[in-house]
């Protein structure tokens, strides 16, 4: 009986200083959180779920151009994730280096073939273009993954955790961190604050690089004419021309991903023209802001619609 009670006084101690220490450290983690906010090191508020209830279905779209053998480190990086539902679209914006066949090749003998599409450009119409052509042909509620046919994801988890963000609804766009081949070093992405989009992100440095992914309900709602200039579609400053409107649309909606999901090749030219880059950010910053959106879609309520579509 002494034994017994000895026990239980031993039990009550140490449940009574877990309680004081968890006590204690709630004004911390608030200090914590609030120095977090103030430093802008979060767009928001949202955190991933660890256990998702749903897998949702995510759109992963590839466009690439004369992306040589680097096109199979890419499609292998799709192809090996361990999740599903999702699709691939992958738009050949008119190769010539063969790289095209060697697409259908890797596809054709992969597992995922019947959930790729493949299409081929006879000439070629620059990444925005074939991301806004794509986007406009899609579901509302689907969730784009821009992946570029020269890059490739960082791991093969990459699905699994935008699902954890995405598990919230009220999430409607993500971006993040990156690193770069061959040096590895890490990117230059950084999150916007709350009170940076609030007050106008196009006066600051654009950040929100890879990974890209948003619903593409959100893309849908930029005008055109804002991806325009003088006819031709802004392809110097193509990731800044889409971005920055979602962002501004979506405002306490977006969510900065600071795992590093994405790498970027810089092996592979872009072609640059950074007098051209200058330009065409100076022009974008001009453009007029988008107003916060307050819903989305209806639509949103349920995922059911998206239907995973065999290649023709």
């Amino acid at each position: 009986m002494k034994r017994f009670l000895f026990f239980l006084i031993l039990l009550a101690a140490g449940f009574s200083a877990g309680f004081s220490a968890a006590r204690w450290n709630v004004p911390e983690l608030l200090a914590t959180r609030l120095a977090f906010k103030e430093r802008g090191e979060g767009s928001s508020a949202f955190t991933p779920t660890q256990y998702p209830i749903t897998n949702l279905p995510f759109t992963i779209l590839i466009v690439g151009r004369n992306n040589g053998a680097f096109v199979e480190k890419t499609l292998r990086s799709v192809f090996t994730q361990n999740y599903d539902p999702f699709r691939i679209l992958y738009i050949d914006d008119a190769s010539d280096d063969g790289s095209f066949d060697l697409v259908q090749d890797l596809v054709h003998s992969s597992v995922r073939m019947a959930q790729t599409q493949m299409v081929r450009n006879e000439r070629s119409l620059g990444f925005l273009a074939n991301l806004a052509g794509a986007v406009q042909g899609m579901n509302d509620d689907e969730i784009v993954v821009v992946l570029r046919g020269e890059d490739w994801f960082s791991h093969e988890w990459v699905l699994q955790k935008l699902n954890q963000y995405y598990a919230n609804p009220d999430l409607w766009l993500t971006y993040g961190q990156y690193r770069e081949y061959p040096s590895f070093q890490m990117g230059l992405s950084r999150p916007y604050s709350a009170q940076a989009i609030e007050k106008g992100i196009r006066e600051l440095p654009f950040t929100a690089s890879h990974l890209q992914t948003f619903y593409a309900g959100l893309f849908k709602r930029i005008e055109k004419a804002d991806l325009l200039y003088k006819g031709e579609y802004l392809e110097v400053a193509s990731p800044m021309s889409y971005m920055v409107p979602m962002l501004e649309m979506a405002g306490g909606h977006s969510q900065y991903i600071p795992d590093v999901l994405y790498i970027v090749n810089r092996e592979v030219s872009q072609g640059v023209d950074l007098v051209q880059q200058v330009f065409f950010e100076r022009y974008i910053r001009s453009l007029k802001p988008y107003e916060h959106l307050s819903v989305l879609s209806a639509d949103f309520e349920s995922h059911e619609s998206l239907s995973i579509e065999a290649a023709e």
